[in-house]
């Protein structure tokens, strides 16, 4: 398959996915991306979206990737991984990066996960799984510690309540699952598998999964995101390799799990070291758009290794030395207009009920030189042109010598873009998730 330059089907829609679509074509200047169902606005020469496929149905993308003669599929979206996109892929015997539906219920289960973890001995906190509601407030009742409670399954990044006390869990439970709350500072990595035990790591970051200021509100999927990670070095890494990334992978191993693309480990740091929090099959949202524009490398060739099983024999990705901060413009309150009458309010992303279609404006006043952008939710509509489509809008990258100079990058040219009930935080990379003070002039 393929043809001189390279060609990709790129199976996403988020602000994750034009990321690694500009990461494609940014590395691999003759590449052309076909980024499905991707976001109509993107018009680059080399990204080509394609709106008319979906996340619902995978024999559309077989066709259109036989069709285009693309050399491989990469699957980056949680839903379409879980559905077992990759398995109809390789059954149709297209090449393609992603876990098959097997792999990916290490992040749609957690339970099966954190049971597979500590079999294979990767160091998880305790816990306990419930299908009955009073059984597991029984259980944080009679605990002598703060819990966790998340739902099974997957939620799009608010299944997860952290409780300071048994009455906050007796709110929170009606889930399936009840760890004990570990107290330290969560750090999550990125690990690329080929599915011969090789693998290479991408750079860190750090997120901020509150929706409001001071690390308030409600957790979601996540409101902005910095890279580097503060607390990122040698050792670290060597303990996440020694401590959880050999175990898991040799749980993959073991359970025969056909598995390769990211890997998303959320640990927590604690005084005894990292513990294994959840383990996610693709790239977060919005960490993605805060570490990918700091690879280097030619990720079309780094996916070849991938493919071709040679990812030990692979050199480490080069990385920027840049900082990067990810302000994520999310689509807030707004009137409930129907026929032109007034029907309340749309209380916003992520309290509930979102409006859609309103234009978004300012884009193109971004200074390139200093930010990215990166379209999540977003379409083309036919008469107001670039309008808002769903939650999560877009995503603002400041960039600098400093964090310092990203965060003050990021917010200056958020200034320029508007959309109606636009709201974001406005404290990411100037407070940590920890609530520790805000960082220091230089760093």
């Amino acid at each position: 398959m393929g043809t001189s330059g390279g060609r990709v089907l790129l199976v996403d829609r988020s602000g994750r996915g034009h990321a690694y679509a500009e990461l494609f074509s940014r590395t691999r200047p003759d590449a052309t991306v076909f980024y499905a169902p991707g976001c109509s606005a993107i018009t680059t020469e080399r990204v080509v979206s394609v709106p008319h496929l979906s996340l619902s149905d995978p024999l559309p993308l077989v066709e259109f990737a036989r069709r285009e003669e693309v050399d491989f599929v990469f699957v980056a979206n949680a839903v379409a991984l879980t559905g077992g996109f990759v398995d109809v892929f390789r059954e149709h015997g297209i090449p393609v990066i992603g876990p098959d539906r097997a792999a990916s219920r290490l992040e749609a289960s957690k339970s099966y996960t954190k049971d597979l973890c500590r079999h294979y001995g990767v160091r998880v906190a305790e816990y306990a799984w419930f299908d009955d509601p009073e059984e597991a407030r029984g259980y944080v009742r009679a605990v002598p510690y703060a819990v966790v409670v998340k739902a099974e399954g997957l939620c799009g990044g608010n299944g997860s309540f952290v409780c300071d006390t048994a009455e906050d869990a007796v709110r929170a439970i009606d889930t399936l699952m009840v760890e004990r709350r570990l107290h330290g500072r969560e750090i999550s990595f990125f690990t690329l598998l080929d599915g011969r035990g090789g693998h290479l790591h991408l750079p860190l970051a750090l997120d901020y999964p509150k929706s409001d200021d001071a690390n308030r509100g409600v957790t979601c999927g996540g409101m902005g995101a910095i890279s580097p990670h503060p607390l990122e070095d040698a050792r670290l890494l060597e303990e996440y390799e020694d401590r959880i990334l050999a175990p898991l992978k040799e749980c993959i191993r073991g359970e025969g799990l056909r598995y390769t693309g990211v890997v998303y480990v959320g640990s927590m740091l604690t005084d005894e070291g990292p513990y294994l929090l959840e383990v996610n099959v693709r790239l977060g949202d919005p960490e993605a758009e805060a570490v990918l524009p700091r690879v280097e490398s030619d990720f079309f060739g780094v996916c070849r290794a991938v493919l071709d099983g040679t990812l030990a024999d692979h050199p480490s990705l080069r990385v920027s030395d840049l900082y990067t901060c990810v302000v994520t413009l999310a689509q807030g309150r707004t009137r409930h207009l129907s026929r032109g009458r007034n029907k309340g309010w749309y209380v916003g992303w992520p309290y509930g009920r979102y409006g859609k279609g309103y234009p978004i404006t300012g884009i193109e006043r971004v200074d390139p030189a200093r930010c990215r952008v990166f379209l999540g939710e977003a379409e083309v509509h036919p008469e107001k042109g670039l309008v808002s489509d769903g939650g999560r809008v877009v995503h603002v990258v400041g960039l600098g010598a400093t964090r310092r100079e990203a965060v003050e990058n990021a917010y200056a040219n958020v200034g320029h873009v508007h959309f109606e009930g636009m709201r974001y935080r406005s404290d990411i990379g100037r407070v940590l998730p920890w609530t520790e003070p805000a960082l220091s002039a230089g760093t």
